[in-house]
């Protein structure tokens, strides 16, 4: 009846008399404020600034105690339990299930965040830190973002994206802190606004009056001289803000900018290349890569054919590791490229196939020819990294040859999973100590300047050599006084022991 009692409007939402319509009216009053449409989620974050806002506040304060010392501290592991402890609870607060693989990634978590403390290696503990960012990153996609369908060029766009992504929204916990205090106002907390006014107008007439007081009494002066003594303000104090402002405000925005949910969601991706073009592609490299494939089975492996003139055998296979680690790496492009992008073709899958097998030689070829080199130059981080990096190749590329006849394989889980367990096993191996003791056990005139110059995970095996002396004195200053100079947050294992083993010897 309400409806039949309104003037009848035109398509332009105005009634025949010319006034404006009820549409135009109604629309007009359930107009929000902002265009800006907030999801649900991301709503429920505004709406509760008790929770969200009061919980950064108190996790940037544990953020910058555990990490002002440096990553390398025991409390790196304590900050990324309180993280992995402060998800479950946003989850839980969200209505988000949880998903059994998130055990999986806390694990490896905490092992990289363990390892930092147990090496002196300021190399693994930058990669061990990337790799805690790269899996918190895991979680929330895993979490917030149906990641059934997307691809390791999709996934990593992401991760780099998101930071920058999240900054659009550094104003919402200002926006849920100002919900909260309106709310305070109207509840009758009006009382502690004017608390609050009175405290901030108080400061800066104390300081004037203290100030009096001090030059009218040397007792006062000499009282408060000593009580400002005993303080102790932050030698960086840049980066102290930094790490507050880093562990509320980005932390705050990092959640609600997955809270909101407006990454476009996207299926499998479409895979819409001639498979022709590829195979075209692909014969030409084949063709190379048999040829230089059978120059390594023939030269390399076998030894049955003469040098070139000028070269022996062990300078031959001395040679070109680095050059053929860049090769095997654009292999594995090149691979994951095909098998993502072209549709599936039966000649595809065979010139792939045999590609595949040319790489596989190649990275022993490599490998063969560093082993040979380090039986020559000993054994460097360098050296040793390149072979870790060809046996991590070796498994990823096997992974793409599953995944030419096997479509629906994890091809992304697989990598993510290969990866993660490698570089754990690098890591926490301590590759200092390891590099210092094959040495020192295999060759007789060993570079003990290299040695001594690598991180105090070194200087157990040295002293185990009997080379402690060697170390020499401006080094052991500065092992010593990472040693001296740790407290409770930054203490780290490797700075302990070695600096326990330096403490018996006089280096001056």
């Amino acid at each position: 009846q309400q409806i039949g009692q309104q003037p009848r409007q035109g398509r332009s939402g105005s009634s025949r008399d010319g006034r404006p319509g009820r549409s135009q009216n109604t629309a007009r009053a359930i107009a929000p404020k902002s265009s800006v449409i907030v999801s649900p989620r991301l709503e429920g974050m505004l709406a509760d600034f008790r929770f969200y806002g009061f919980s950064c506040i108190l996790y940037s304060i544990l953020f910058t105690v555990c990490l002002y010392r440096g990553f390398h501290g025991i409390s790196v592991p304590a900050l990324s339990a309180a993280t992995m402890g402060f998800l479950l609870l946003v989850f839980k607060r969200q209505g988000i299930v949880r998903k059994k693989s998130v055990w999986l990634y806390f694990a490896a978590w905490e092992l990289l965040s363990v390892g930092s403390c147990l090496t002196g290696s300021g190399t693994l503990v930058f990669f061990n830190t990337l790799g805690i960012i790269l899996l918190f990153f895991s979680v929330l996609f895993s979490h917030f973002c149906h990641t059934a369908g997307w691809g390791l060029c999709r996934y990593l766009g992401r991760m780099l994206l998101a930071p920058f992504a999240a900054m659009a929204y550094i104003g919402c916990p200002f926006r849920s802190f100002g919900r909260y205090w309106s709310k305070k106002e109207k509840g009758g907390f009006q009382a502690a606004k004017y608390v609050w006014l009175g405290l901030g107008v108080s400061v800066p007439v104390m300081a004037v009056l203290i100030c009096l007081l001090a030059s009218a009494d040397a007792v006062f002066r000499s009282l408060f001289s000593k009580l400002f003594q005993m303080i102790r303000f932050p030698s960086r104090p840049f980066y102290l803000l930094f790490l507050l402002l880093a562990g509320s405000l980005g932390l705050y925005s990092l959640l609600a900018y997955f809270s909101d949910g407006k990454m476009k969601e996207e299926t499998a991706e479409k895979k819409r290349w001639e498979p022709v073009a590829g195979v075209a592609f692909l014969s030409m490299i084949t063709a190379v890569y048999l040829l230089f494939s059978v120059i390594q089975i023939s030269y390399l492996f076998l030894g049955s054919f003469a040098l070139p003139e000028g070269y022996t055998y062990a300078s031959y296979a001395r040679e070109g590791f680095f050059q053929l680690l860049l090769v095997c790496l654009i292999n594995l492009g090149i691979i994951l490229l095909c098998v993502s992008r072209f549709r599936e073709y039966a000649p595809l899958k065979a010139v792939l196939t045999v590609f595949s097998c040319c790489s596989f030689i190649m990275i022993a070829s490599s490998a063969m020819r560093m082993i040979l080199y380090i039986e020559t130059y000993q054994l460097t981080f360098l050296r040793l990294l390149v072979l870790w990096a060809l046996a991590l190749i070796g498994v990823l590329l096997t992974g793409c040859v599953i995944t030419i006849y096997r479509k629906n394989f994890p091809l992304f889980s697989y990598m993510t999973a290969a990866v993660t367990v490698f570089y754990l096993v690098f890591s926490l191996a301590k590759p200092d100590y390891q590099i210092a003791n094959y040495n020192l056990s295999h060759y007789r005139d060993t570079d003990i300047a290299y040695l001594t110059h690598l991180s105090s995970d070194a200087v157990p095996a040295l002293e185990r050599a009997g080379k402690t002396q060697e170390i020499g004195a401006r080094r052991a200053k500065k092992l010593l006084d990472n040693y001296e100079t740790m407290g409770l947050c930054d203490f780290n294992v490797s700075y302990d022991r070695a600096g326990r083993i330096l403490e018996k010897y006089d280096f001056e």
